[in-house]
C-alpha cells in the first residue's frame, strides 16, 4: 500500500498553516487541533487536491485521509517545534524565507506577463514587426581554449583540412565535436552574442577567425541560411522560443523604469587572480 511520508507533504504544503485560513473556522469545519491550531476541512482538502494533481496519492479512501491528515498534524507539529526552538529567528532560516519568496514572487510576474501581456494578437504583431530575428543559420565550430589553438585550427581549415575531421580531432564541444562541429539550426538568441553576431555575418561557406566567447574560441563555418516563415507555420517549439523573447523584451521594459545603479568597479575586483601558492 502506498505510504506517505511527511517529505511528500511537505513538497506540496507550505511550510506552515496560514493563520487566514483558519481565522473563521468553525467547530464543524475543524478536522484536528494541535497545540491551538486548527485544521480546516478546507485546509485539507486543498492540500489533498494538490497531492492528487501531483500523482502523490489516491485519497478515495478513509484510510488514506486518515494518514493525510497525520501528516498534516505532524506537518504542524514540527512548525511549532522550530518555533519554541527559535529557529524562525535564526539569520539563515530567515535569509532562507526571504529568497524563496523573492522567488515565488518572480515567477509569479513571470506567469502574469505570459498569461495577461502576451496575448496571442501581441505575439503575431510582435513576430511581424521582428520578423527577421526569427532566421536560423546552420553552422559548424570548432571549440578550443586559446586564441593560438583556434589560429592553427584555422590555417589547417585554410590549408584544405577537413572541418569535420579537424572538429573531431580538436573540438572540446564532446556533443558538436562528435557530428563534426554541426550545431544544426539555429536563431540568433539562442547562442551567446559574440558567437552569434559572427555566424549571421558569415557568407554561406565561409570560416571565421577565431571568435572568443565565455566558453573559449571558436572557428565557426556558415552552412546554411533559413528565412523565416509566416507565423502560422511556427512551430511549437519557435512559438516558445517567441514567448521567451517577448518576456525579456518586458522585463527589459522594467528595468528601463527602475532606478539602477552598477559599480563596475567593484565588479571587476570580484574577478580574482589565481590564489599563490601557500608558503610564498
Amino acid at each position: 500500500m502506498y505510504k506517505l511520508t511527511i517529505a511528500v507533504v511537505l513538497l506540496v504544503s507550505t511550510l506552515f498553516f496560514s493563520r487566514g485560513d483558519l481565522l473563521f473556522a468553525g467547530p464543524a469545519d475543524e478536522l484536528a487541533n494541535v497545540g491551538g491550531v486548527s485544521i480546516t476541512k478546507e485546509l485539507f482538502e486543498k492540500r489533498m487536491r494538490r497531492l492528487t494533481n501531483e500523482r502523490q496519492g489516491d485519497f478515495t479512501t478513509y484510510e488514506m485521509k486518515k494518514e493525510l491528515l497525520d501528516m498534516l498534524i505532524a506537518t504542524e507539529v514540527l512548525h511549532q517545534e522550530g518555533q519554541r526552538l527559535g529557529l524562525d529567528k535564526d539569520p539563515a532560516i530567515q535569509n532562507q524565507v526571504k529568497e524563496f519568496l523573492e522567488s515565488i514572487l518572480v515567477r509569479e510576474v513571470v506567469n502574469l506577463i505570459n498569461r495577461d501581456i502576451i496575448t496571442d494578437a501581441k505575439m503575431k504583431a510582435y513576430y511581424k514587426k521582428n520578423q527577421s530575428d526569427f532566421g536560423e543559420v546552420r553552422a559548424n565550430h570548432v571549440l578550443v581554449k586559446t586564441e593560438k589553438e583556434a589560429l592553427d585550427v584555422k590555417k589547417k581549415l585554410t590549408d584544405g583540412a577537413d572541418f569535420a575531421t579537424v572538429a573531431k580531432e580538436v573540438s572540446i564541444d564532446p556533443a558538436s565535436a562528435a557530428r563534426g562541429g554541426d550545431l544544426g539550426f539555429f536563431t540568433k538568441d539562442r547562442m551567446v552574442e559574440p558567437f552569434s553576431k559572427v555566424a549571421f555575418a558569415l557568407k554561406e561557406g565561409e570560416i571565421s577567425g577565431p571568435v572568443q566567447s565565455p566558453f573559449g574560441f571558436h572557428i565557426i563555418q556558415k552552412v546554411e541560411t533559413r528565412d523565416p516563415g509566416a507565423f502560422d507555420t511556427l512551430t511549437p517549439t519557435q512559438v516558445q522560443n517567441l514567448r521567451g523573447m517577448m518576456i525579456n523584451s518586458e522585463i527589459d521594459l522594467l528595468k528601463e523604469k527602475a532606478k539602477i545603479t552598477i559599480n563596475d568597479k567593484a565588479l571587476r575586483a570580484t574577478v580574482s587572480s589565481p590564489a599563490e601558492p601557500h608558503g610564498h
